[in-house]
């Protein structure tokens, strides 16, 4: 047997060993001191701030891909990140775990999506729809999958959110029915292992809900869009549906801006941080509304309507840690002090980042 022979069978035997393995992950980096770090389509930068200016610590080169994550829903438990993919070149979508040696995690994700997704501090929970069925999985901290449960029901069902809750998992769907074209907001209630224990109807059945966040027991749930106009547009939204857990009451925040998408909550400040969808509202807008005064204040990106024009750009990449907000586009994070209402610019022009996809806070 030539060496070569050898050496090819050595290859092939890694490779095998490595789909056995279901897992791919990227090398970590050397140093863990850092403040902040990029994840980009090709790199994982990490920076130290002084002065409000970023310095360069470390650049690792991916080896995971080159995957995009999803920024809607990334979410940390036990200082580690998990989120999905996006597509690989053969469609596969995958499940990943940023630790905190920056290091990825990936695992071909079960049903090949995670249409919503939320961790408890013990699991990671998605989801993944069909026209047939919706399916439902728990995943271990180390992504292996510890149970599937599927619904179904003459309707189909678009899982839009999910949230943990105490002893149950709530999750807001729109409920779609083929035959006559009619369409429900539902709110279910779960237990942890999938069992639906309730169903709830949250009517404006021509409205789009599209997200929610939980404080103090109650849901906040964003109104994306209310029916359709006679140009087949979406009709302007500019409410958010308050749902009580425990007296099932509904109530409406109403904002000044429309389309709001996105929610996320701020319990430390008691703010509701919403974005509004760039397509129907200018310059990247997003409101902080506090839900003790009830009042609203605004974040707007102006300058980047122009290059909007010229192509796409994708909505900032959010994350709050320390009372602060954090929005990432390609070029600049911008760091939002929401007791004082002002913005501070970090540049980061100079590095050529193409598609940041996750911005990581260590400090």
């Amino acid at each position: 047997m030539t060496k070569n022979i050898l050496r090819i069978i050595g290859i092939t035997s890694l490779l095998f060993l490595a789909l056995l393995s279901g897992c791919q992950k990227t090398n970590t980096l050397k140093t863990k001191e850092y403040d902040l770090a990029v994840i980009d389509s090709k790199n994982i930068t990490t920076f130290k701030k002084k002065d409000e200016q970023l310095i360069k610590v470390e650049q690792l080169k991916r080896t995971d891909g080159n995957l995009n994550f999803w920024r809607n829903n990334f979410w940390e438990m036990d200082n580690n990140y998990y989120t999905k993919t996006s597509e690989s070149p053969k469609l596969e979508v995958f499940l990943a775990k940023i630790d905190n040696d920056l290091s990825i995690d990936l695992v071909k994700a079960e049903g090949n999506d995670a249409y919503t997704s939320n961790v408890d501090g013990e699991f990671f929970y998605t989801t993944a729809c069909f026209s047939d069925r919706t399916e439902f999985y728990k995943y271990d901290k180390n992504l292996k999958l510890k149970l599937k449960k599927e619904i179904i029901k003459k309707e189909s069902i678009l899982t839009n959110q999910l949230i943990p809750l105490g002893d149950y998992l709530y999750v807001l769907c729109g409920y779609s029915n083929t035959d006559d074209g009619t369409s429900k907001n539902m709110l279910l209630k779960m237990t942890k292992d999938f069992e639906v224990l309730e169903e709830i109807n949250l009517g404006d059945e021509t409205s789009s809900y599209m997200r929610m966040v939980q404080f103090q027991n109650k849901l906040y749930i964003t109104e994306g869009n209310a029916g359709m106009r006679v140009d087949g547009e979406p009709g302007e939204s500019n409410r958010v549906l308050v749902y009580d857990l425990a007296t099932k009451n509904k109530e409406y925040l109403t904002l000044t801006y429309p389309y709001p998408m996105e929610i996320y909550v701020d319990t430390q400040n008691e703010n509701l941080i919403i974005r509004h969808y760039e397509l129907y509202v200018k310059s990247y807008t997003w409101t902080v509304y506090n839900l003790k005064n009830q009042t609203e204040s605004f974040i707007h990106f102006p300058e980047y309507e122009k290059l909007e024009k010229e192509k796409h750009i994708n909505a900032p990449f959010f994350t709050q840690k320390n009372g602060y907000y954090y929005f990432m586009f390609d070029d600049q994070i911008s760091t939002f002090d929401p007791k004082v209402n002002k913005s501070t610019k970090l540049d980061l022009s100079s590095y050529n980042f193409e598609d940041t996809t996750a911005l990581i806070i260590n400090k």
